[in-house]
């Protein structure tokens, strides 16, 4: 199993003196949706289709309620998932009142594992 990549020519419009050169881009085989990924994990073991879907839609949405309630979510072998938080800048810290802070993103960072084993990947370079 290879990732394909494709070389780059690296683009800076905004320096005086841009940097010449090239870059890996990664180049994605598309997306893989949930059932897809179901019915591959259910060929390989007892659980069904449904049973994935299933326990998929409610870590889904235990996650989400975790993550509202203020806490990082970690599933092991997978990563950590978190929220990060903007707000308008204020002078004073008084100033800043709950109504006026927004979620601003919800953040993945994978485990060690998960990125160890996609570490040992091998790339394969595809024409243009």
């Amino acid at each position: 199993m290879s990732i394909p990549y494709r070389v780059t020519p690296m683009k800076d419009n905004i320096s005086k003196n841009p940097k010449k050169g090239f870059y890996a881009q990664v180049v994605t085989k598309g997306t893989v949706d949930t059932l897809s990924l179901c019915q591959e994990i259910s060929s390989g073991c007892t659980l069904t289709v449904a049973d994935l879907r299933a326990a998929i839609e409610a870590i889904s949405s235990s996650v989400a309620n975790k993550l509202m309630n203020g806490y990082n979510v970690y599933i092991d072998g997978l990563g950590t998932f978190s929220i990060s938080a903007e707000s308008k800048l204020v002078e004073n810290e008084d100033e800043l009142r709950a109504p006026s802070v927004k979620v601003k993103n919800v953040n993945f960072r994978s485990a060690v594992r998960l990125k160890n084993t996609v570490k040992n990947s091998s790339f394969i370079k595809v024409e243009k």
